[in-house]
């Protein structure tokens, strides 16, 4: 069942879920960027104000997830085949994770059930920035990597994050000394070219 456009109105008190102060979560970005704390705007990001009037940062709570939501998200809106999965050495390497977190508890609307169009979730967080209850944001599955929760901060609490920035992709070891990023790459079935 999809969920329908939000009423007109805040005809009853939102039910927020708390997530404790300094949860860690993370973050992939272009490594030029001098940080990965970006409150974005004018991109048409699956829960972003469809007027651009305020920003969203995402975050996953796993590498996992937020490698599928980084380098799945354009191959899923253009429907490629899987067999087109592929990323470069260089692409990996110019792709930063950062452990982000925020200093006070966030009071999220939970959207965990079924996943929802685009359209109508850049509604729905209108909407909810809108809410006498003003919540942080949003928390929702991962459409792409399934079992793992995402959230969607509203720019209005973006003075409480910090982060820590982890290093490029290929840096990033696990235990055999290999970069952690080729189990993901063979998890998530992509190919590797040079």
């Amino acid at each position: 069942m999809e969920l329908p456009l939000p009423p007109e109105g805040y005809p009853i008190p939102l039910r927020l879920t708390t997530v404790p102060a300094g949860t860690a979560w993370l973050r992939i970005q272009r490594c030029y960027h001098a940080s990965a704390l970006y409150w974005g705007r004018k991109e048409p990001g699956r829960w972003n104000d469809p007027d651009g009037d305020f920003g969203v940062l995402y975050v996953s709570e796993t590498i996992e997830a937020a490698f599928a939501e980084t380098f799945g998200r354009d191959l899923m809106a253009t429907h490629a085949p899987a067999c087109v999965k592929f990323l470069s050495c260089q692409e990996l390497g110019e792709r930063c994770l950062a452990r982000l977190w925020a200093e006070q508890d966030l009071r999220l609307v939970d959207f965990t059930g079924p996943a929802l169009a685009l359209e109508v979730c850049q509604h729905w967080s209108r909407w909810l920035h809108g809410a006498p209850e003003r919540p942080d944001g949003v928390i929702y599955p991962s459409r792409l990597f399934p079992g793992s929760r995402n959230l969607a901060v509203f720019e209005r609490c973006s003075t409480h994050w910090q982060e820590t920035p982890l290093g490029n992709l290929l840096s990033l070891p696990e235990a055999s000394g290999q970069p952690i990023v080729y189990q993901i790459l063979d998890d998530q079935g992509w190919g590797l070219v040079d």
